[in-house]
């Protein structure tokens, strides 16, 4: 495991009791169970973000799409055009 750190962390009491029926149960120690809970967590929000960033590239892509698709179009043009045809 390399070099480790002890920390103190505060949990309310029914909270730490569940915890340590789940290790028990899961043939685990608290330590153990805490640092798998905090490395599956780390990971989950990493591909969350992941998958964020490849959402917000393919929206972008899109969008360079529409716009080599419309071409030349000026949208402030034709929305002056609309108000002054009103």
């Amino acid at each position: 495991m390399g070099n480790t750190a002890k920390v103190n962390i505060t949990l309310p009491t029914e909270e730490l009791s569940r915890l340590d029926t789940f290790a028990q149960k899961e043939h685990q120690t608290r330590s153990g169970l805490i640092r798998e809970a905090v490395r599956s967590f780390m990971r989950q929000r990493e591909e969350e973000e992941k998958r964020r960033k490849e959402r917000m590239q393919e929206a972008a892509l899109d969008i360079r799409k529409l716009r080599e698709k419309a071409g030349s179009w000026d949208g402030i043009s034709e929305i002056r055009r609309w108000r002054e045809a009103r």
